[in-house]
């Protein structure tokens, strides 16, 4: 049984993710279909791309993963098809898929010919009416109506990462869970040994100033209290025990922050 995973930002009040998982299922009925989530941030390219990062890379190999985080839909963009090392990724020509595709080893590019895909109701549903139809065929054995390009042509969407610098660290805010937890573009490679475990952290954003403490779990620290941590991302997060970060210090998707150690 192929493994396909779906990451959009249609949200749950709306038929657009089953309609997407009926036309799979119409192509190949022999597929697992997993969610990765819908929840991404409407039109925000830059978190889908990161959360399919974080991902993609705990599926067993053969999984298509496809992202649709699409505000160019029905535009000039292209529909791509690219197959990496272990996996194949689908979705559209924006950037979301590149992090991922790269990370794991991008090996051969396709662009989807939209023609041999016929539209239902307009040009504005890529996911259900050729996404899902290309999902469906490869995972059947079948071979879509694709042709190869160029892996340079494709759109490349690079996460910005950053670093403490002299005790000192600009950051953006990349995503926030549903703790409330502000996940920063900072990986365990850009933490100077001045980050002692214990140590006070001051966080600045939105004009003010915030004292957190650099722990290593949420439970270091009292309920209510703001930390700094590395979380299950590999990323390092601000957060609030048993609150929300993004709350009390008013963050979210694209923010940035300033991180200074005393």
């Amino acid at each position: 049984m192929r493994i396909v995973t779906l990451l959009t930002d249609f949200g749950s009040t709306d038929p657009y993710v089953a309609e997407t998982k009926g036309v799979i299922l119409s192509r190949c009925r022999d597929v697992e279909i997993i969610d990765i989530t819908h929840q991404v941030e409407p039109f925000n390219t830059g978190q889908a791309a990161l959360l399919l990062l974080l991902s993609y890379k705990f599926f067993p190999p053969g999984t298509i993963h496809v992202a649709v985080v699409d505000p160019g839909v029905g535009t000039e963009r292209r529909s791509l098809v690219l197959k990496t090392r272990n996996y194949w990724f689908i979705g559209p020509d924006n950037g979301v898929l590149y992090p991922a595709a790269s990370s794991d080893g991008l090996e051969e590019c396709f662009e989807i010919m939209l023609d041999k895909y016929p539209r239902i109701g307009g040009q504005t549903f890529h996911a259900r009416d050729v996404f899902a139809p290309v999902v469906g065929e490869l995972a059947s054995g079948s071979w879509p109506a694709l042709k190869k390009i160029d892996p340079q042509s494709i759109v490349k969407l690079n996460l910005a990462s950053s670093r403490f610098e002299g005790g000192n660290a600009e950051a953006e805010v990349l995503h926030v869970d549903r703790f409330g937890n502000a996940i920063l573009n900072i990986s365990i490679e850009g933490v100077t040994g001045d980050l002692k475990v214990g140590g006070d952290v001051f966080i600045e954003c939105r004009g003010r100033v915030y004292s957190a403490r650099y722990v290593r779990a949420y439970g270091d620290v009292p309920p209510g209290s703001l930390l700094v941590t590395f979380g299950g991302t590999g990323l390092l997060e601000v957060a609030v025990n048993r609150g929300s970060a993004s709350h009390l210090l008013g963050l979210k998707p694209g923010d940035r922050v300033r991180l200074r150690l005393p």
